[in-house]
C-alpha cells in the first residue's frame, strides 16, 4: 500500500467515524424530540439540525463507501468484456467520476464562500450554515481522492495486462 493510499484511507476512516457520530446524533435528537412531544414540548428547530447533520452523514460517508466498494454498480455488459477492456472501462468511469466530484467540491466551496460573504443564516434557528457546505465540499474531495486511487489502480491493470 502506498503512502498516498494510506493517507486517503485514514482520512476516509476518520470521516466515516464522524458520519457515524452525526447519524447517532440525528437519531438521538429525533427520538428525544419524539418523547418530548409526547410529554410536553418538542425541541425547536429539530428538522433544521437534523438536515445539517444529514449533510455530514452523506458527505463523509461517500469516500469510505467507495473504498469498501459499497456503491451500487451495474456491470451486466462490462462483466462479459475481456479483463483488459474491463480495466479500461473502470479507468474511464473512475476518471469521469473523479472529475465530476472534484467539480462538485469546487462549486460547493464557491457557494459556501458566497453564503459566508452575504451572512446567510438558517431559517428557524438562525445558524450560519456555510460551514456545512464546506463540509459537503470536503466530503466530495475525499471521494475524489478515492476515485483517484481507483483510477490509478485500474489504469495500471489496463496497461499491465
Amino acid at each position: 500500500m502506498t503512502r498516498l493510499e494510506k493517507i486517503i484511507r485514514l482520512l476516509n476512516r476518520w470521516a466515516s467515524w464522524l458520519a457515524g457520530g452525526a447519524l447517532v446524533a440525528m437519531m438521538a435528537l429525533t427520538v428525544g424530540n419524539m418523547f418530548l412531544r409526547a410529554i410536553y414540548l418538542p425541541f425547536g428547530g429539530t428538522a433544521e439540525i437534523v438536515s445539517f447533520l444529514a449533510v455530514i452523514v452523506a458527505a463523509f460517508a461517500l469516500g469510505y463507501t467507495q473504498l469498501s466498494k459499497g456503491h451500487v454498480a451495474v456491470d451486466i455488459v462490462v462483466s462479459r468484456f475481456p479483463r483488459r477492456a474491463q480495466a479500461a472501462v473502470d479507468t474511464l468511469s473512475s476518471f469521469l467520476a473523479m472529475i465530476l466530484f472534484a467539480v462538485a467540491a469546487w462549486r460547493a466551496a464557491v457557494f459556501a464562500t458566497h453564503q459566508w460573504q452575504i451572512g446567510a443564516l438558517s431559517g428557524t434557528l438562525f445558524i450560519i450554515f456555510y460551514p456545512f457546505i464546506y463540509l459537503l465540499a470536503f466530503g466530495c474531495v475525499l471521494l475524489s481522492l478515492v476515485l483517484l486511487l481507483d483510477f490509478i489502480k485500474s489504469l495500471t491493470q489496463a496497461v499491465k495486462k
